[in-house]
């Protein structure tokens, strides 16, 4: 790996704070590996003269982070803020006395970025709202003796959409337009206060400005998926540029930014890494994000083997050798290195849904890994590498119990149609997956005492995974207790892009006229291929179905059918209700080829917010197989 002048460790703690004993130990635990810098990705977790209604228990005195930055400087760590003043600003719009910095008022909830209510996005257009990021940048900034200042700037997907910004573009003004104007603003803010201005460059697939812009703004390019030849876009109807050349013929500088992996997973990391070494970035920054349902420490494998390597202390060879280091155990390393341990990305909240995704290679994995690991757990003293490995496992414990649910969704379904098993034979591995999931919480609480005492979890979500996932097991058996004779219906889709997120509602018309609707949000973590979505139906005939779709992006339907009471049926006839539809004839084919419902333009989804409100809707009829 080329030299790099800045290699740097984030911690997100705008959504999960931490000690400041434990920031100190992620200090440590950077310099030992290799990093020379952290960044502290705050939002609105810093408590200052012009936010006095900030809830203590989630923000940092600036005591705290005086403490934290001077520890820092001890130890030849340079701590960088990381601040938002654009989009994810939805923490700041918590609070009522700052509900007036938001883009939206009643915000629909059909778009990618819009939240209900106020949305996330911070309206650029309001001086009251710059003038309070103003003060509030100044406020914190001004407790870091970094010449760095990181401003966010990604994922604007609700901006310029209010009546201020609508009457600029009006007035002949572009979104291109207000996004570079707030840029500048924030540049020249911080450039005042002498520090030097990074930022996401996303967006620059929707907003490209970055041309116009200063030289010595760092650009941060993250992906977080496995980099080929070149980074794929982020958003729907991906644009891809070459922008490391880009910004090597520009004059920028630039840090690839990768992501920590939950359980230390290297196929980002490593495949990021190879493509800049064909250019000329000026560091890397390893991102970390959204730990309040989990700790920190089951990344540190990856964390540690890639800021080593980043800092040459280390060499792809060393692999092994670093992760038998951080897990106390080779085999533990081996398993985690080989095994693919990360978390299902879908988990059905009852017997009315499920994806038929799982494969039995993927669970045998899984289940192989957490046997493992668990037997290496139960013959190791108390220890730092023990934590990490309990980390590990409890996640990829997490993955096994989604996919299982997944499998044993799938046998349900099957068993609408053939009555083979009984309810016991699900109800069984229900419990059992239950027994095992409430064994790693109680387990995993242990944890989190230690390593946040006192902390709470943000927004509850770590209590909430948990025991959200027992009442969807109680729920599951209840259903199954029942005995009730069902039908099911299924609706095969064309995964073309896992970037857009289609609302998708199936309304089943039974021929009693009774109706029974079902939503469905599709994944945006997969990708081509079909996806068979399957739901619970009455153990009765259709008179039709409409298939609708809303939000940003399109779905792309291949065929659907239903079976109750021992017969198939499929589709013998589709037409279209509204909306923008192509190919429906396709539908009536039993093979692989797709429909289009819905809009698959994302550029003209973010210039016209309102489009997404746009109801794109088929009737499909169906005969009975002979």
């Amino acid at each position: 790996m080329k030299k790099l002048d800045l290699i740097i460790l984030q911690i997100d703690l705008g959504r999960q704070k931490e000690t400041v004993d434990y920031l100190k130990h992620y200090i440590d635990f950077a310099k030992e590996n290799g990093y020379n810098a952290v960044l502290l990705y705050l939002e609105a977790a810093v408590k200052v003269e012009c936010t006095p209604f900030f809830n203590a228990d989630e923000c940092y005195t600036p005591a705290e982070i005086r403490e934290v930055v001077a520890y820092g400087n001890e130890q030849g760590i340079d701590i960088i803020p990381g601040l938002e003043n654009l989009s994810h600003a939805e923490n700041f719009m918590r609070h009522k006395e700052l509900e007036f910095i938001s883009e939206c008022k009643d915000a629909m909830v059909d778009g990618r970025g819009i939240l209900p209510g106020l949305g996330d996005c911070v309206c650029t257009s309001n001086a009251d709202a710059n003038a309070f990021f103003d003060t509030y940048y100044t406020q914190v900034v001004s407790l870091f003796t970094s010449q760095y200042v990181h401003a966010g700037m990604d994922e604007p997907f609700d901006f310029a959409v209010c009546p201020r910004c609508t009457a600029r573009l009006q007035n002949g003004e572009t979104k291109q337009d207000i996004f570079y104007e707030h840029l500048m603003r924030t540049y020249n803010l911080l450039k005042g206060m002498g520090k030097q201005m990074m930022m996401w460059d996303d967006f620059f697939e929707y907003l490209d400005v970055v041309e116009k812009l200063p030289r010595d703004i760092i650009m941060c390019n993250w992906n977080y998926g496995f980099i080929t030849d070149e980074p794929q876009g982020h958003w729907i109807n991906r644009k891809t540029k070459d922008w490391f050349r880009l910004y090597d013929k520009l004059g920028f500088q630039y840090l690839f930014c990768p992501y920590g992996s939950p359980t230390s997973k290297l196929y980002n990391t490593d495949s990021f890494t190879a493509y800049a070494e064909k250019y000329h970035p000026k560091g890397v920054l390893m991102t970390m994000w959204e730990r309040s349902s989990r700790l920190n420490l089951a990344s540190y494998p990856c964390l540690a083997y890639s800021g080593r390597l980043w800092s040459g202390k280390a060499t792809e060879a060393d692999k092994l050798k670093v992760y038998t280091e951080y897990l106390g155990s080779k085999e533990a390393a081996d398993i985690v290195l080989n095994v693919e341990a990360g978390g299902g990305s879908m988990q059905p909240c009852n017997l009315n849904i499920c994806e038929n995704r799982t494969t039995d290679h993927a669970l045998h994995a899984k289940d192989y890994a957490v046997r493992h690991l668990k037997a290496i757990l139960d013959t190791m003293e108390d220890s730092l590498q023990k934590d990490i490995l309990q980390d590990i496992y409890t996640i990829t414990l997490d993955g096994y119990l989604s996919q299982w649910q997944h499998k044993l969704c799938i046998e349900v379904f099957d068993n609408y149609e053939s009555r083979s098993r009984s309810p016991k034979y699900f109800t069984r591995q229900l419990l059992e997956m239950k027994a095992l999931s409430n064994g790693a919480y109680a387990q995993y609480k242990l944890l989190w005492e230690k390593y946040r005492p006192g902390i709470r979890s943000f927004k509850n979500q770590f209590a909430g995974k948990f025991e959200g996932r027992a009442k969807r097991y109680d729920n599951m058996i209840a259903q199954l207790e029942k005995k009730e004779k069902k039908g099911v219906f299924y609706a095969q889709l064309m995964l073309a892009c896992a970037y857009g997120t289609p609302r998708i509602v199936i309304e089943l018309h039974y021929k009693d006229k009774s109706i029974a609707p079902t939503v469905y949000k599709t994944s945006a973590k997969v990708s081509g291929g079909i996806n068979t979505v399957r739901f619970a139906m009455e153990n009765k005939a259709l008179d039709y179905a409409l298939f609708t779709v809303h939000g940003e992006g399109a779905s792309y339907p291949v065929h659907f059918r239903y079976t109750y009471g021992g017969n198939k049926y499929v589709v013998s006839g589709v037409t279209k209700v509204q909306g923008e539809v192509k190919n429906l004839k396709r539908l009536l084919l039993q093979d692989t080829q797709f429909a289009q419902v819905g809009t698959d333009d994302g550029q003209a989804h973010f210039e016209d917010v309102d489009i997404s409100r746009t109801r794109h809707q088929i009737k499909l009829k169906f005969k009975r197989m002979k």
